[in-house]
């Protein structure tokens, strides 16, 4: 049984993009401000483990919601290469939010995660659904998931997905530091680099979509179709 490592590996580098930790800690910093120190490290945890819970039910329950409205994979990889676009042109043009001054800090609580826990449901909306989750996150989740074929390739997509959502709450774990050090200009930078990968994931999508759609049309060299 083989494990397809270049499905994995795109996987984890667009999911990675398109969720952009880095580029939306200014985001989740305006949510929790107003926190401890110790109430948004727990928050950034339990924020990263939502992620990937949802994540897994997109990753698992997206062909068959598709399959319900009678939805083909080559129509939402056109669609969602659109839409993944959409969200890439924003990450190149986007501008910060956030200004790194005026955090609000109070004395840590030795029930924080209890603490934490409570406020989750205050940021999982906006923060974890649309900001990291939006259309275009689910997207991809949902049209990698249609090509990963077997076990063991599900299973090390799974681990991608376990790694993605680990680095997610290791940067909001020191988002405050993260900002301390690259500033605006250089969460800038990460942003727009990310915006441009996309952008060309994206691209990517739709030319695999049209060459299901009408074979032959493009050249194979530069479709990247899974068969098997």
């Amino acid at each position: 049984m083989s494990i397809n490592f270049s499905l994995v590996l795109s996987f984890f580098i667009a999911l990675l993009a398109i969720l952009n930790p880095i580029g939306n800690v200014p985001i989740f910093l305006e949510n929790v401000n107003n926190e401890s120190n110790a109430i948004q490290k727990n928050l950034a945890k339990l924020l990263a483990l939502t992620i990937f819970v949802i994540s897994i039910f997109f990753y698992y329950a997206g062909q068959p919601f598709l399959n319900l409205f009678g939805i083909t994979i080559p129509a939402f990889k056109i669609a969602g290469g659109i839409l993944i676009m959409g969200v890439g042109m924003r990450m190149l043009h986007g501008k910060p939010k956030f200004e790194n001054e005026g955090l609000h800090t109070q004395k840590d609580s030795n029930n924080a995660f209890r603490e934490a826990t409570k406020k989750l449901s205050n940021i999982i909306v906006p923060v974890a659904i649309p900001i990291f989750l939006g259309p275009g996150a689910m997207t991809t989740v949902i049209l990698y998931s249609n090509q990963a074929k077997g076990f063991l390739t599900n299973f090390f997509m799974i681990l991608a997905l376990a790694a993605v959502c680990t680095i997610i709450g290791a940067i909001l774990y020191l988002s405050r530091w993260f900002i301390k050090i690259l500033g605006i200009n250089g969460m800038q930078i990460v942003t727009r680099t990310m915006g441009l990968i996309l952008c060309a994931i994206a691209v990517q999508f739709v030319i695999n979509g049209v060459d299901q759609l009408i074979p032959n049309l493009i050249n194979p060299e530069f479709v990247h179709n899974i068969k098997s």
